[in-house]
């Protein structure tokens, strides 16, 4: 899996296409934003000794949205001990340990193209875990500073952006919208209407930087660029 420093004390974790995101803060240990497969268990572990940090460091796991690619090794690097926080509308889905695809192609004719030729369609299969903690529109994490969850709901029900107000703000947009051949939506919604009006609701904030759960980092005039596509 590779590490990349994306910002002082942010390290990006990348998978195949898929990405989760390591804050180091300090004394104060490490929170992971989302856990890839249940196959990428070892690889983030690994991920975390190339820092110069342990998994019994960990002090926090916290998932966008409860789709295996996200989720899926939340229980493992937990062990237990670790808190993992979700959205409650989502929390169905972790506790079943299974989903079933219920999304519908992104706008436009690429998501349409590459939905039919990607997306799953058999149910899919991760260890399944009760959420520690529930994930609620509004709430400021005490981590690093503090990280604010906004709830956008439209790629899955309990789908949550978080914004980490260090320094001009760095968002996790997790899959509500990508960044591979350029900003755009996401290759599926489970509703497109919404998915669209929560990508309005970001666009309202300031954030200077903006990750993914799949593309690239954008590391400047981030929330200019949301608001030039998606309004």
């Amino acid at each position: 899996m590779g590490v990349k420093e994306v910002v002082s004390g942010m390290y990006q974790l990348s998978n195949g296409g898929i990405n989760a995101f390591l804050i180091d803060d300090g004394d104060a240990g490490l929170t992971l934003i989302d856990s890839g497969y249940p196959k990428d268990a070892e690889a983030i572990t690994e991920g975390i000794r190339e820092i110069g940090r342990d998994l019994s460091d960990l002090t926090n796991i916290l998932i966008t949205h409860a789709h295996p690619d996200h989720l899926g090794s939340a229980k493992q690097l937990s062990g237990g001990t670790t808190p993992i926080s979700l959205h409650p509308g989502d929390a169905d889905i972790a506790k079943a340990g299974v989903y079933q695809l219920t999304m519908k192609p992104g706008p436009g004719i690429l998501n349409g193209v590459m939905f039919r030729l990607v997306m799953r369609k058999k149910p899919s299969e991760f260890p399944a875990f009760q959420p520690d903690i529930d994930l609620k529109d509004g709430d400021v994490i005490d981590v690093a500073g503090g990280i604010e969850v906004i709830h956008t709901p439209g790629h899955t029900a309990g789908h949550v952006a978080l914004l980490w107000k260090k320094d001009a703000g760095l968002l996790f947009v997790g899959d509500a919208a990508a960044n591979l051949a350029g900003l755009n939506y996401m290759i599926g919604y489970d509703d497109v209407p919404e998915g669209k009006e929560s990508l309005t609701k970001l666009s309202g904030l300031d954030f200077e930087a903006a990750v993914f759960g799949h593309g690239k980092p954008i590391l400047s005039g981030a929330s200019d660029k949301f608001g030039a596509k998606f309004t």
